[in-house]
């Protein structure tokens, strides 16, 4: 029996190993790997990465387990066994009976007896782990951990192909914005169910925001032991600990969707979750020059939100606030791209401390799945030990903002603040702290002041609501719920 096993072990390590020195791409490897030793140990099977803060596991490739298993929730790696916190393998012979699994309910619905867990080594560090689960009562032989220890170190060589030499040293990625990064967005499957979702992932990765595609199914009405309504957000961010549901729908409706965002809210209070209708998604979409409103055009004015004394009166309001907070500190005042210019001009003239004055300027989405946001004009200051005040024209996502903020928090600030002059709430999807804040602008688009609807506008004195062309389109594949 141990003869027979053992051979096939040797198999599948044979296949993976052929798999890994032939042209396939690191999924494809990694799929071979996974039902690999899925087969041998006759058993589910599961590759959990770590996300880029080294908190969170996420399934991303299993064989012989359920959905409602993938979908319990994303797993705390500290919580769950402890493979990717000690280094070494983990075995639980009784799931029930054992404080590291996180999830013993789910687990025993499920049918799981057994488990183990061998980590996944890169560059001396885990960077997740190879999971067996069984549902039968299992101690696992030294075979069988030398047999998983070595598909776990040939999925690392899977991994490690779609890395730089030196990523591939450090375990982690160095991006832009000075955020590690793992393999897990290097590799992680994703079959979107619409076109919707799949651009708004590329946005995410433009600025390197690591997102998980539909990892949890929460539970929202059963009868008994039986399961009569769940819900399944879109996308979960690890590093933000939040969910974000996509409807492409008419908000009119949307009825069943908030129904059920308001009880999973009820149920599950601690849950962080966003949603963005249909025309958040295309105002987001035209942001980046992208979507249907990207195409049409304004034709003037329909009316005017803040006239030409609204604006200086609360620009003199702000001015008057940081020369106050910010006496004896000598800050920098850092604006990025085109839009902070008006603002930004008009600020300064009213602030009555020393300060200083600095810009950047960062890339534009393109919508390519391999673009990212780049610093391409960085600052000439040295922050470092300086009280920074970023100033910006409009907040609404908060995603670029985000972004930019964490860049400058990399550079060791003494304080770092904000100051907007508009601030859309309405629409935003990352909370990002705002310390000074002009007015709060509703849920449209709005010109004027610096801000331009496709680069029209700018040069206005007064900031308006432009009067844009209604374009029907062609609908495009089926609509998202």
């Amino acid at each position: 029996m141990a003869l027979s096993r053992q051979r096939t072990y040797y198999k599948a390590m044979r296949r993976a190993v052929a798999t890994l020195n032939s042209s396939a791409s690191a999924k494809e490897k990694l799929e071979v790997i996974i039902r690999g030793t899925a087969r041998s140990m006759k058993a589910g099977t599961s590759l959990v990465l770590l996300d880029a803060n080294r908190k969170k596991l996420i399934h991303s490739f299993s064989r012989g387990l359920s959905q409602f298993y993938l979908r319990k929730g994303v797993l705390d790696a500290e919580a769950s066994l402890s493979e990717v916190i000690t280094g070494q393998p983990v075995i639980v012979p009784e799931v029930a009976e054992d404080s590291r699994i996180q999830f013993p309910e789910v687990a025993a619905k499920a049918g799981i007896v057994s488990m183990m867990g061998i980590p996944v080594m890169l560059g001396g560090q885990a960077v997740g782990s190879l999971r067996i689960y069984t549902k039968e009562r299992n101690e696992f032989s030294n075979q069988d951990v030398n047999f998983v220890t070595t598909m776990a170190s040939l999925a690392a060589l899977a991994i490690s192909g779609v890395l730089s030499p030196k990523e591939e040293e450090a375990g982690v990625i160095k991006s832009e914005n000075l955020v590690e990064t793992t393999p897990l967005r290097k590799v992680r499957p994703a079959t979107f169910a619409h076109p919707s979702e799949e651009e708004f992932a590329r946005i995410l990765d433009f600025y390197n925001i690591e997102w998980v595609y539909e990892p949890r199914s929460f539970l929202l009405k059963w009868e008994g032991e039986r399961v009569t309504e769940m819900f399944t957000p879109d996308f979960y961010l690890p590093g933000l600990d939040l969910y974000i549901e996509l409807t492409t729908l008419k908000q009119s409706l949307v009825t069943g969707k908030n129904r059920k965002l308001r009880r999973l809210k009820e149920l599950y209070p601690e849950v962080n979750i966003t949603l963005l209708y249909k025309k958040d998604y295309d105002h987001l979409l035209a942001k980046y020059g992208v979507g249907p409103l990207a195409q049409t055009r304004a034709h003037g004015i329909s009316r005017v939100l803040y006239s030409v004394s609204e604006i200086d009166g609360r620009v003199r309001a702000l001015a008057r606030q940081i020369s106050k907070d910010y006496a004896d500190r000598h800050p920098i005042m850092v604006g990025v791209q085109r839009g902070f210019l008006c603002f930004m001009a008009d600020l300064i003239r009213q602030i009555t401390i020393p300060i200083d004055l600095d810009f950047m300027a960062i890339s534009y989405y393109s919508g390519d799945e391999s673009s990212v946001v780049k610093i391409t004009k960085d600052m000439d200051l040295n922050v470092a030990g300086r009280h920074v005040i970023m100033v910006e024209d409009i907040v609404d996502t908060g995603i670029t903002l985000n972004y930019i903020l964490n860049h400058l928090r990399a550079k060791g600030p003494a304080s770092l603040s904000v100051c907007t002059l508009l601030d859309r709430r309405v629409r935003r999807i990352l909370d990002v702290p705002l310390d000074y804040i002009g007015f709060e602008v509703p849920d449209e688009f709005v010109v004027g002041y610096g801000l331009d609807y496709r680069e029209e506008y700018r040069n206005l004195p007064f900031i308006g609501i432009p009067r844009i062309e209604k374009k029907r389109r062609k609908k495009i594949g089926r609509q998202k719920d």
